[in-house]
């Protein structure tokens, strides 16, 4: 049986040290922002979605790896296939989950760094302590013609 204790005490070291070493996860710094799929984005009879919305995103601490790739499908020449390792922590300070129904809904959103918007093919997790896995590598591909994102407004509270 895990120790809550000591699992506790690894999830906030990994943030520690990411914070530290990479990012702090603030405007000023290099973290990533992830941008939700909305619910009231409208689907079509087969499932697609031709106008997409997103909520406001969430800025999570990171480490990022770009690797630059051409292959033959690529018309433009290079793009980026990119991995976003993101501590547990950072998930948990937006509540986002990491159940499987809870990846599945990030799989369909996008993520946005240093100006570039990339889409979501897989999210991995690593690192298991205490019952708990310890990071999530977010798989992406630079969505090249990607410019800009319809992000839903926050209603003020009256």
């Amino acid at each position: 049986m895990a120790d809550k204790y000591i699992r506790q005490e690894f999830i906030d070291s990994t943030m520690e040290i990411f914070t530290t070493l990479f990012n702090d996860g603030s405007e000023t710094t290099d973290g990533v922002y992830l941008y939700l799929l909305s619910e009231g984005t409208q689907t079509n009879v087969y499932g697609e979605q031709k106008y997409k919305t997103y909520k406001p995103p969430v800025l999570l601490v990171c480490h990022v790896r770009l690797v630059p790739t051409q292959g033959n499908e690529d018309v433009k020449g290079i793009k980026n296939q990119t991995t976003f390792k993101v501590p547990l922590q950072s998930l948990l300070d937006y509540n986002l989950g990491v159940t499987d129904n809870d990846l599945k809904v990030m799989r369909k959103g996008m993520m946005r760094y240093k100006d570039t918007y990339y889409v979501i093919d897989n999210i991995t997790p690593s690192t298991y302590v205490e019952d708990t896995f310890l990071f999530y590598s977010f798989e992406c591909t630079e969505a090249i013609d990607t410019t800009s994102l319809n992000v839903e407004t926050e209603e003020p509270n009256e």
